[in-house]
Formats: structure tokens, sequence, C-alpha cells
């Protein structure tokens, strides 16, 4: 495998998933680190110190990479390691799995990578120097807020296994986004920009991509990169939206690539709580296919539950709070992120953290321990999730704040925008769930943040830390002692935690220790030739708990200027500038980082500077050392010869911590800045001035004197010197030269005799400097047209609509082309000139080459008939750049022309079509009703149908197609096809049958297809009289009268269609089938004509009068019909066709009755509150109908209760009410009937039972009295 070790260490990295071998590097290193007999082993020979091997490369241009973005993660990261490290590894890994997963991922083979098999090393990587490392950088954002909680996807699983994560996504090719779709579908959605570092093969490179959910919007031709192979850009996407590009590169390097993408809007939520719901309905296909994949357990959920204990305590729990029967699936996700959030933490720190051991189940491993880091509570929310029924799978990422809640925005100084930057302690995991929002279980996948939604989890913080350096400032020599005091807020040990030293300026790890029982921990670190000069910033690190320090190293610097690019401005053209340079340390042969450099313009040969010479003359160099800045020279910079110089005066990032004690100058490289010297070129055309644009005015054979006069800047006129005269409008042609005299001035005779008539446009000029000016050849133009128009025969609309004019306009003499000459289109009918033209494409002005080229079509008003065409020009011209003019020469007669069309035009009106249409030899009608029915048919009768058509007064040519339409149920009834000799006159004879036509209505409308075109021109209605189907519903079939509402619903329908325009009525049948709907209280008409669905509905009441028993509804179809479709409208009152009814619908109607003035009194009364033994009780009342009239001779029962138990005392079943149905009952007062004491624990009841008294169709009543 020796040939692993070049593929990871050297410029070629070609993958699949280039996130999987980051991952997996960065974690396995920020755990363990590799041990020399480890990597020995890996990569078939003993592994170079990275450092070493940097030494031994060549030097790379710090333009690729500004700010720097680490590219080599695996050098960067062998940094960070301790022995201690080292040794872990060796003990920890079996060198041969390490070697057998490393060459899989080289292979591209990391699809099943997933960070819950590295949970032990994402502490290390959170907390450590690791974690610093750049991932990507985000660009184009609107603000920080809009982008805090975006997560950037990279792998998603779905397949737990007790250990690990895997997918069973199957990957695809898939389209770009094109920036037309963008615009058209997606321009509310913001565009970011991301920028990664590669390590390119030759060849085609594969590599993962961070996208926002769901869908990996990526720009079509938005990869940019060094080397990139134009169009070589492919895009994968798999089942679960994981994305990569193939990229091919001609060069191999370390480089920069970007891209840009979007995302959708996702719901809050709030937003998805509102719109999901419970499944309630039988599952669709597509949930239960859902639901198969998404709620895997290894192997089963039973077996599960069983085998691992922890979870199966916290499921109990669990389901005490999630309950099943009413909890959507995202109140059963949030239940279940709040009870993680609630019952387990995160670790303080990498020793208070320990992975599954081998052989344990993650998810149960993590609930024994309490506590865990992202991955482990994803699983365990995924897990937990698909045993409550949610579907739910695991996502590997990174989250725009860091571990520590922070946003690193900076400004990238060689993009010269804002940038997020993304490290790998921004890793992060989160899950997908699948919320249903319709009742079968269709509905959407969300984004679930289980550690950072909600309450989130608190990162412990219960450790505070100090660090100080006895050495500040200095030469090499000393030996700096970094001091940290480790504290803790909850008296927590302090003792033999192991504090972390870090030079973030330079990216070092400088050093571990251990604390002692007061919390300090202590390393030297000499202050020698590797620590380069300037400041360096010193944290000291335990866990999330972190501080700094600063000292700064003085010693030789170097300050190195490697181009001015150009050396030379002319400030006519451009003052900028770009000044490049780097500045190093010799002794530690390092680049200084952010030093601050001045850029100093010096006169050419001394020391004298120019003060303040630049728009930008201090800047910082960057994480390379590097300065690479474009300048301006500020306007008081006299021209001349100078150097540039770049000088440090002891500052970094503006500050001066070593002013006075370090400095040095760079190289110098001469800089000249020189001004083009001002002329004033004046130019005349006989004797008229330039911009004087219509003058002169001269005939053929003429001859122009051209003058130009040379001026200085002072206006002095300029002698000696060279002046041309060109002709702009005859292709730029060389007139002549000349030597401008002791006045400045020159000319020059130009004969016109092949010049072009119109205007023309000249030129003087001396070296850069012109002067223009037109004059006018007045003769004679012609327009020359191609035959025209073409076609001759056009239609009023599209399609064949439009008609071109192709030509020139010329001059006469030469027959060249005029250019830029405006013409117009004239339309007559006769004399009369019509206005109906309308411009569809071309242009009305000849163009650069004299040529014209329009289309016209006519507008919706004209009329069909022919029409004769012109074409007119009258000296209108229309110049461009590069001296722009309009020229209105319409007085000039030799700019008058005009040309008529070889042939006339036709215009055609395609729906001009007139259509005859005849049912049995009678025209149809527009309005029907009694006294002009339709036609209407019996099944077995013939209906006869003719049409006459003239299209455009013509009959129906060859080739169109008549045809029927029965529009209710969109049927052809019968169609044919005109051969020319039928004069526009077809039959149709069609048989109606009872299976094939359904009963009543029926709109037939005549279709006329000519070409493309459907012209619906003429209907009318038949009927077809059958007898049809009455559907009908009720919903109750016991109604109180007075009380209960009634509806009746239901369609009228033949052969499966529903009819329309027919008219219904309810009716109310007593038992002997009697008419007496007059008891009807409807709340709408009792007759109404049904709806366009075929559907009607009634409602209503039973009236008080209506004696109780058992009646009828039936629905009858009355065989009235009317209807409206456009035009046409039918209204036949009386009935027209056979009635038809519903079955009959049989329902009891009841009364009810009520007993009212109900009292009670005693014969003696001697005690208000007692019943006395020997007393007689009487209690009276009234039983009536609920028309208030008096049921009389009935039976009633009186009862008394004895409230404490419930126990009856006496009753009476044999009491008759009176003609009005009053009663009066005696009941005498016998101890020896259990009476209670009190009269307040009595309880009278007064009862009326039909059933008793055989009354059908009446409802009982009951009421009480309470004695007091």
């Amino acid at each position: 495998m020796s040939e692993l070790r070049e593929e990871l260490l050297g410029s070629a990295i070609n993958k699949k998933r280039i996130i999987g071998v980051a991952l997996v590097a960065i974690i396995l290193i920020s755990l363990f680190g590799f041990s020399v007999v480890l990597t020995s082993f890996i990569f078939g020979s003993q592994r170079p110190f990275p450092s070493e091997e940097k030494a031994n490369t060549e030097y790379e241009d710090a333009e690729l990479v500004v700010p720097p973005l680490p590219l080599d993660f695996l050098a960067e990261l062998l940094q960070y390691l301790s022995l201690e490290q080292l040794a872990e590894l060796a003990e920890s890994i079996d060198p041969q799995d390490l070697a057998d997963l490393i060459e899989n991922m080289m292979d591209g083979d990391v699809d099943d990578l997933d960070l819950s098999q590295f949970s032990d090393a994402l502490l290390p990587l959170l907390f450590g120097a690791a974690g610093l490392i750049e991932k990507f950088r985000i660009y184009d954002y609107n603000s920080v807020n809009d982008i805090a909680d975006a997560l950037w996807r990279y792998e998603c699983f779905d397949e737990y296994t007790g250990d690990q994560w895997v997918s069973t996504a199957n990957a695809l090719l898939f389209d770009f986004i094109s920036l037309g779709e963008y615009w058209s579908q997606y321009s509310s959605q913001d565009v970011v920009k991301i920028k990664m570092p590669l390590s390119t093969s030759v060849g085609q490179n594969t590599m993962g991509l961070p996208i926002l959910f769901p869908t990996p919007f990526i720009l079509e031709d938005s990869f940019v990169a060094p080397y990139l192979v134009p169009d070589s850009e492919t895009l994968t996407k798999d089942d679960f939206n994981s994305t990569s590009v193939n990229l091919d590169f001609s060069i191999a390097d370390s480089i920069n690539m970007s891209f840009e993408l979007f995302g959708s809007d996702l719901p809050s939520e709030q937003d998805i709580n509102n719109s999901a719901v419970l499944v309630s309905a039988p599952p669709s296909t597509e949930y239960t296919n859902i639901l198969n994949q998404y709620i895997q357990f290894p192997p089963d959920f039973n077996s599960y539950y069983t085998s691992q204990l922890n979870f199966q305590t916290h499921y109990d729990t669990l389901d005490l709070i999630i309950d099943n029967s009413n909890d959507n699936a995202f109140a059963i996700a949030i239940k279940i992120r709040n009870y993680l959030q609630s019952q387990f933490t995160f670790p303080e720190s990498p020793d208070d953290y320990q992975s599954a051991p081998e052989g344990r189940d993650t998810v149960d491993w993590f609930l024994e321990q309490g506590k865990g880091v992202f991955s482990d509570f994803v699983s365990a929310f995924c897990v937990f999730s698909r045993a409550f029924g949610v579907a739910s799978r695991f996502v590997d990422g990174f989250k725009t704040p860091n571990f520590f809640g922070q946003i690193e925005e900076i400004w990238d100084q060689s993009e010269g925008k804002d940038a997020i930057i993304i490290r790998y302690n921004n890793i992060f995991n989160w899950a997908e769930i699948y919320v249903p929002t319709e009742i079968d279980g269709d509905g959407m996948w969300t984004q679930f943040d289980v550690t950072s939604g909600g309450g989130g989890i608190v990162i412990p913080s219960t450790f505070n830390i100090t660090v100080n350096s006895n050495f500040t400032a200095g030469i090499r020599g000393p030996v700096a002692n970094l001091t940290a005091i480790l504290t803790s807020s909850t008296n927590q040990s302090v003792g033999s935690r192991e504090i972390t030293f870090i030079d973030t300026t330079y990216g070092a790890v400088l050093g571990n220790a251990t604390t002692n029982l007061n919390g300090t921990a202590s390393i030297l670190v000499n202050i020698n030739s590797s620590q380069v000069v300037g400041p360096h910033i010193i944290v000291a690190q335990y866990g999330s708990a972190i501080n700094w320090t600063m000292y700064t190293v003085y010693g030789d610097i170097e300050v190195n200027l490697t181009s001015v690019n150009p050396t030379m401005i002319n400030r006519s053209i451009s003052n900028t500038t770009r000044i490049q340079g780097f500045v190093n340390d010799p002794i530690a042969n390092q680049r200084v980082k952010n030093a601050t450099v001045e850029f100093v313009l010096l006169d050419e040969g001394t020391n004298n500077k120019i003060g303040f010479p630049f728009d930008t003359n201090y800047v910082n160099a960057d994480e390379n050392g590097d300065f690479d800045e474009f300048v301006k020279v500020n306007s008081w910079v006299p021209k001349g010869n100078y150097e540039i110089r770049v000088d440090f005066n002891g500052s970094w990032n503006g500050i001066p911590l070593a002013f006075g004690i370090m400095n040095d100058s760079s190289n110098r490289i001469d800089f000249n800045v020189t001004e083009e010297t001002t002329y004033n070129l004046l130019f005349y055309i006989n004797d008229f001035e330039a911009y004087n644009y219509e003058s002169p005015t001269v005939t053929r054979y003429s001859t122009l004197k051209l003058k130009a006069i040379l001026l200085n800047e002072t206006g002095d006129p300029v002698e000696g010197e060279v002046v041309d005269f060109y002709d702009y409008s005859c292709n730029d042609f060389l007139i002549g030269s000349n030597i401008t005299n002791i006045n400045g001035i020159t000319t020059f005779n130009y004969n016109v005799n092949n010049c072009i008539a119109g205007p023309n446009l000249l030129y003087s000029q001396y070296e850069t400097f012109r002067n223009y000016s037109y004059f006018i050849l007045d003769a004679p133009i012609s327009i020359n047209l191609n035959i025209w128009p073409e076609p001759h025969e056009i239609n009023k609309t599209s399609p064949y609509n439009i008609f071109q004019i192709q030509g020139n306009i010329n001059d006469t003499f030469n027959s060249k082309q005029i250019k830029y000459g405006q013409i117009s289109i004239h339309m007559f009918d006769g004399p009369i000139e019509v206005y109906n033209l309308v411009l569809e494409s071309g242009s009305l002005q000849s163009n650069e080459h004299g040529e014209i080229y329009a289309e016209f079509s006519v507008d919706s008003l004209t009329v069909a008939k022919n029409y004769t065409l012109q074409v007119w020009f009258n000296g209108t011209f229309n110049y461009p750049l590069p001296i722009p003019h309009f020229f209105n020469l319409f007085a000039y007669s030799n700019f008058s022309s005009y040309a008529n069309a070889d042939y006339e035009l036709t215009v055609w009106d395609p729906s001009d079509v007139i259509i005859i249409f005849k049912i049995e030899g009678n025209h149809r009608s527009l309005f029907y009703n009694d006294g002009n029915p339709p036609a209407t048919y019996n099944p077995g009768q013939i209906a006869n149908f003719e049409v006459w058509i003239n299209q455009g007064g013509l009959p129906a040519p060859s080739g169109s197609i008549v045809r029927l339409r029965d529009v209710y149920t969109n049927d052809i009834l019968n169609s044919s096809e005109y051969d020319g000799t039928e004069g526009g006159y077809k039959q149709f004879i069609i048989e109606i049958n009872s299976t094939a036509h359904h009963a009543g209505l029926h709109y037939i409308v005549v279709e006329y297809v000519d070409g493309p075109e459907i012209y619906p021109y003429n209907s009318t209605y038949i009927i077809i009289n059958k007898t049809l189907t009455v559907d009908s519903i009720l919903n109750d079939y016991v109604i109180l009268r007075d009380v209960d509402a009634f509806t009746i619903s239901g369609t009228i329908s033949d052969l499966g269609e529903d009819l329309k325009g027919l008219e219904v009525e309810v009716i109310l049948l007593d038992s002997n089938l009697n008419d007496v709907s007059y008891h009807l209280n409807l709340f709408d008409p009792k007759t109404q004509f049904i709806n366009e669905d075929g559907t009607y509905s009634f409602s209503g009441e039973i009236l008080l009068t209506c004696p109780q028993g058992e009646y009828n509804f039936v629905i009858n179809f009355t065989g009235r019909i009317q209807h409206t479709d456009g035009s046409l409208f039918i209204t036949l009152s009386n009935p027209f066709m056979i009635s038809s009814n519903s079955s009959l619908m049989t329902i009891d109607i009841t009364a009810v009755t009520q007993i009212d003035n109900l009292a009670y009194s005693l014969e003696y009364d001697i005690f208000p509150d007692k019943w006395v033994d020997g007393d007689t009780l009487y209690v009276v009342g009234n039983l009536t109908w609920d028309n208030n009239t008096g049921i009389s001779w009935v039976i009633i029962n009186v009862t008394i209760i004895d409230e404490r138990d419930g126990t009856i005392v006496i009753y009476n079943y044999t009491i008759l009410t009176d003609l009005f149905g009053g009663f009066n009952v005696s009941i005498y007062i016998d101890e020896n009937d259990s009476w209670p004491t009190l009269k307040s624990d009595t309880e009278i009841i007064v009862s009326f039972d039909p059933i008793i008294n055989g009354i059908d169709y009446v409802e009982p009543d009951e009421e009480s009295i309470f004695p007091p």
C-alpha cells in the first residue's frame, strides 16, 4: 500500500466522497495520531515528518490561496499530535483494520461513513486545535442572521446496525439548475457562493459537496477553479439527496474551487406543527414504503426492546408521555427531543467521555452513561422515533455556528467581500423525519435539529481558566513559562486535568500539562529560532474553558518586494498598479503573518519620499505573510521617474508592538508616472466647423476642402505634425494626410464622386486625437426590394398571418447601399390608406450594411379582402456611434422615393365562418320554449342533422372536417371530411340508442376543423325522452315535528351520466299515499332545477299541525326543463318528458308530550320540612301535546324516591288524565313505606310512557319536583 502514502500526502486526491476521507483522517488523527509503527504498516514505508516533507517541496505561489484555506489536512493535523495520542493509537486500533479502511476510502468507498462510529474522536476535534482547520467558506449571504441556522448536509443514512449507521441509497446523475430556471422559478431564493480547498489530480476528480435541504440546487456553469476543464462538471445525487460532483482537471495542484447554490424556504417548526396530521385513513402506498424503510431496527423492534435494557427503560417512560392515538409524527418527535435534552448531557471534556465498548449497542450505552456527543443524541432520537412509528434518518454535515455557538465572519481580502468560515469544529449531526400532512400518510421530509432545537443541550461550562506568560516581549534566547490556572464554579476537583497550550497565531500545539491539586499547570517554551518574530496569541484550553495571553518575539525580519505591475502608468489610460511581495523571518525561515508594511514612493536614485503617493499606503500581510494590493497613484504625484520600496516599522495589524525595535526596507523596483500631452484638434469641412452636422450640402462631382487646426494644451498652434483625414462612412478609408504649418493648419481636397448619397461621416486624426463631422451628398436615392409581399396571402390570425419585405436602400448612381435610412410601409384599400399593419419583427431602418428586413401582420380590425402596399423613403437617417445624430432631410427631393408592391396583399379571416345547422329540416333556434320545443326522440328513432359551411365566402374546402359533438358527454356523435365537391353540405343520420344515449337534455355543437383551428360555431338542444333514475338519500328516518330538520339529497342520472336542467319536487305522502305536502315547512322552494352535476337537495321541517304517524317522502321528476349554455336557452314550463320518481322513503313523524304546571301540596302540612305519618300528599299537573292541547284519558305514573340512596318509597301507575289532560293524585303518607324524615331528601317524579298507553309515534316525558 505504499502508493497510498503519495496519494494522501501529495497533490492528488481523487474520491467519490472527499468528505469521508476528510472526516476519517481528521477524527482519527485528532483522537490518536499516527505512530511511526502504524504509518509504516499502512503506507508501506516509514512516513517522514510533515515539516521535512514540506521543506522539500516547491514554494507554492500564495496568489492561489489568499487568505489561506488549509489544503493538506493530514500534514496540518500531524502538527497537533502528542506522544500520548500516538501511543493511544497503537493500542486502540488494529493496524490492518485501519489500513483496509483507508484503502476503501481511497477507492471512494465511503458511502457508509457516519460520525456515530467515531464519537470518541468528536470531543478532541471540537475542543482541540484540529477543529480549527477550515472545510469551506460561504459568501454572498444577505446577513449572518439569515444563515445562522443553516445546516450543510453531506451524508445521510437509513439503516441502524447497533454500532453504526449505513446507507442503502443509490446514486444517479442529476441536473444542475440553469440561470433561466433560477430566474423563472426560484428568483426569490438567495444564491450563496461556496469556496473549498482541493488537491486535484489530472483527469476526473470526484468530491462530496455541502448542500442545503432538501434538494441540491446547484447553479449550472458556476464551478470555478484553476485548470478546470470547461464543461466537465457532472452532478450525482443519491436517494437521500447526498451530492457529489465530478470535475476534470488538466493539471494536478492544490487549489481553491468555488460554486454557487441556493436552498428552499424551509417551514418553521410552527408551520410544520400546523400542517402535521394524525394518519387516520388507510395508508397510501408511498407512506407504507417509507415506514418499511425508515422504522427499521436491528434486527426488529421486539428483539431490540428485549435485548437492550436501558432502551427498554426509557422507551417505557416515553410511552407514558407520548399518546399514539392523538399525537402526530411531529408532536412525537418534539416530545422525544425534549426528553433527551432534559435527561442527558454533553461531556465536559474529552476525559469525561467514553464511547460504547466493543459489542455494546451505541444507543443503549449512551442511555446508560447519561452523556454523549451529537451523534449519540441523534442516534438515540432516530431509534426512539422509529420505535413510536416516526420515519427518520441520520445526517452528517456542518452547522454554521461552531461547537461554541459562534459564527466566524471575516473580510476576505481576495474576494473583496464578507465570508463565513466553516471549520471542522462546526461538524454536526441532525435527523430528518417524515411528517404526514394528509390523513393517508402523504407528507414531507423535514430537517430536525435534535441537540440545538427546542431548549437545546447546555454545553457544560463548570470550569474557568486563566493563562499568563513570564515572557511578554524580547529577543530569542529566553525560556517562556506559560502557566494556566483552572478553577471550578461548582467546586469540582481541578487536579489531574490535562491543559492544552496552543499557539493559535501559527497553528501549533505547544504542549500539554496536567494540573496539580490547585489547578495549576505550566509548560516551558524555548524562544528559539523556531519561533517566528512578531506577536503570538497563546491559548490555554480545557474542554470548553478557554483563555489567552500574548508574547512578542523580536528579531531580524525581511521585506521582499517581488513585483510591481505595471512599472509604468499613463494617467490618461490608468493610474493603477499592483504591488506584491512577502514578509519573512530569515532565522525561522518562515513567513511573518499580519505584518503591517508601508508602500513608499521615492524619486529615482534618491531617498526623497513622496508624501502619501497612493490611495492605499499601509497594508497587512495575510496569513501566508504575503501582501498583494492594487493601488492608485494620487493625482498630486508629478509625472516622472520613481522607485517603489516597501518598509516594515515594527507593527502588526497596525499595532506598533516593536516600533523602533524592528524595521526593514525591501529592494526597490523602478516605477514611472507619465501623462499624454493634450491637444485640441479642430476640424472643418468647406469651412463649416465640426458639430454642424447637417452642413455642408454638396452634389456629386464636388470637391470638399478639409481643414484641421492643431493646438497644444496652452492653445498655441503646433507646427510640422502630420494630420490624417478619413472617410468613416466609406469603411474608414484614408483620404490623405498633410503637415501643419506655422499656424497649426493643414488642408486636403476630397472629391466626392464615389461617396454615398445622404450623410457621410469624415474625421481628422492626430495621434490618438480625433474630430468628426458630417457632410450631406445631395444625390438620388432609390428603394430596391425583392418580390413582395411574401407570401401574398395571409390570415388575420395565426398561423400563416405574417408577410415579409426584404431589400435595400441604394444610391441610384453607384448602387451603394444606404446605411441607417428609415422607411415606412403603407397599406391602401383602393385609394384610402388604412392603418392595420403591425410590425412583428425586424426593423424599418436599414442596418449597417444597408439591408432592410421586416415582418408584418394585420390587426384584428382588418377587413378580409385585397390591399395594395407601398414602401416610402423620405430622407430620414438615424446614425449611431461614434457620432449619433438623427437627420430629417425630407426637404431634399433626391431623398424621396417609393416602391409599389409586386402583388396585392390578400387578407383572409379564418374565423369568418358561416354555419347553417338544421335538425329535422328546421333551423336551429337560440331559444326553446313550450311553443318552440327542441327536437325530441324516443329510443329507436332516427335523428336527422344537416350542416352547410361557408368559410371566407367559399364552401368548406377539401380536407376540412365537420363533426357533431355532445358537449355534456364530450362524445363525437359523427364526423365527416370534405372533399371539396359537397358545396359545404353534410348530412348526419344518427339512431337514438337507449344504451348509448342518456335520457334528458343534450347540447349538440357543430365543430368545424380547418387545419389546427377548431371552430364551435353552431349548436342546438335535443331531448331524449325515456325513463331516468332518481336517486335519493334522507338524513334521518324519525322526525320530531316542529323540532327536527331533515335533508333529502340525490342525483338525477341515466346510463351513469349526471343529467342537467331537469326539475324535481319533494312530496310528503301519508300512510295511504295521499299527498300531505302541506305539512312541510321547506327552507327552499318545493320544486327546483337540478345542479350542473345532476344533484339536488331539499331541507325543511314538519309542521306542528301534522298528526304523528307513518309517512313517506318521494322525489318526483316533473318532466319540466330549464337550462342555459352560452347564447342557447331552453325553458319548458309544461311537463315535456316522462315523469319519474324516486323510491319511497318511509319515515316516522313523532310528537312531543310535555308535563307542565306540576305542583304538590299536603292536607295538613304540620312541619314545613318533614313528612308526617298520616298526612296526604297531593300532586297535580297537566299532560299536553306539543301544540298545547291536553292528552286525555291516559295513564301517568307518580313515583316517590328517597334521594339518599335512590330507593323507591312508593309509586302509583293507575292515574288517568281527565278530559283536558289534567291529573290530581293523592298519596297517603304511611310510615311503613319508609318515607324519609326530611322533605329535602325526597324527589317526586311524574312520568308519561306512550308504550304503556299503547300510543305510537309519541315521545315520552318525565318531570320532577324537589321539595325544599
